[in-house]
């Protein structure tokens, strides 16, 4: 092998390595990132127990839970892709005096593709239930403004959803 063959091999050994590492980093910071926005817990009832102690929870304090803001999605997935990905439903719930608060300003209306709040509950292969739901306090910290003075209400609230003594 020439020198000059030896040189571009190395080169590019480098830009190779370069490009694996710093895509190792992006995952690892994507991961993060995503761990960071949403909140998972196991939850020590069954699935339909989970569900139902949820939007109990939400409607004793105040939050709407409308029949059609329920989405079953292990049914919606079998009919499409014949796969079943286990018992997975979503809850989408709303605290409508807060959402109003925030929508009806101008700069806060984008924030309508993040609602109403959607709760996701599933069962993973360990057989056991679990509840995630995007990290409110996170959502704040990142908006800031009114938004954070939103998330500091309504987080201690979804909260209390999140038990199931």
């Amino acid at each position: 092998m020439s020198k000059r063959s030896a040189v571009f091999a190395a080169v590019l050994t480098v830009i190779a390595m370069t490009a694996l590492t710093t895509r190792s980093m992006a995952d690892s910071a994507a991961a993060t990132a995503g761990a960071k926005m949403l909140v998972e817990i196991s939850s020590p009832l069954g699935f339909e127990e989970t569900l139902d102690r949820l939007e109990a929870n939400a409607k004793d304090l105040g939050w709407k839970v409308p029949g059609k803001w329920k989405v079953d999605f292990q049914q919606n997935l079998m009919k499409v892709t014949d796969t079943d990905i286990g018992p997975n439903r979503v809850l989408k719930m709303c605290e409508p005096f807060a959402a109003a608060e925030l929508l009806v300003k101008d700069e806060y209306k984008m924030l309508t593709a993040m609602m109403p709040c959607t709760i996701a509950v599933y069962v993973k292969s360990d057989g056991k239930t679990y509840v995630a739901m995007m990290n409110l306090e996170a959502m704040g910290e990142m908006f800031g403004g009114d938004v954070k003075k939103m998330t500091e209400e309504l987080a201690p609230q979804m909260a209390k959803m999140m038990t199931f003594d």
